[in-house]
């Protein structure tokens, strides 16, 4: 085993992400009469996870190739952008430095904290295939909603549909790895090389530099 391969099983081990998602959803998750939640130093909103598929799925399937791949950029870059400050917000935050924060002791754990992390959502659960630290990231995702509604209702897709982990992957490494906040987003590019709506069995993402 090389010292890359070495160096990501220490951190996985040192990470223990089932405690990490108990602690997280254990937080009250409670969201005011606007459906806003304020958790972890950070504000989401609740909306239906089936308005975003139907706008989005609807639009891409309307237009032609290079429209598409227009819509598509755009969104990886809006959730790139939302990933980035959210993932910031929710490591500088109070519940993290108590809950989280002791369990890392390197870069490469916090990598594996902010997969954990991202597990809370319920859209899917995460995790790190391959970590080379600084400079490749590959996660996977078994069960990601969004592909298997592309695949029901449309058939094979001809690109990968999980906009959401796709542009997470990055931000990780951003956060982790690239200049520091506020500067560093968009330093590595995700790639989706798997996806269930394409008919693989799960959904694989790298980011790069």
């Amino acid at each position: 085993m090389n010292a890359v391969n070495l160096l990501y099983r220490r951190s996985e081990m040192a990470i223990d992400s089932k405690k990490i998602i108990e602690l997280a959803s254990g937080l009250p998750m409670a969201s005011s009469e606007k459906g806003i939640i304020a958790a972890f130093g950070v504000y989401v909103a609740m909306n239906y996870n089936e308005f975003f598929f139907r706008l989005v799925s609807r639009i891409i399937n309307m237009v032609d190739n290079s429209a598409a791949q227009a819509i598509e950029q755009k969104l990886y870059d809006a959730v790139l952008e939302c990933a980035y400050h959210t993932f910031h917000g929710a490591r500088s935050s109070m519940d993290w430095r108590d809950l989280i924060l002791p369990m890392i002791k390197t870069p490469e754990d916090e990598i594996h904290a902010l997969v954990a992390f991202t597990n809370i959502f319920g859209i899917g659960y995460s995790k790190v295939e391959e970590l080379i630290p600084g400079e490749r990231l590959v996660t996977t995702v078994k069960n990601a909603y969004d592909p298997g509604r592309y695949l029901e209702e449309y058939g094979p897709q001809p690109r990968g549909r999980c906009y959401m982990f796709k542009a997470c992957t990055a931000s990780y490494m951003d956060l982790v790895y690239a200049d520091q906040y506020p500067d560093g987003m968009g330093t590595f590019i995700s790639t989706e090389v798997m996806c269930r709506s394409m008919g693989h069995p799960t959904c694989r993402f790298v980011a790069e530099l």
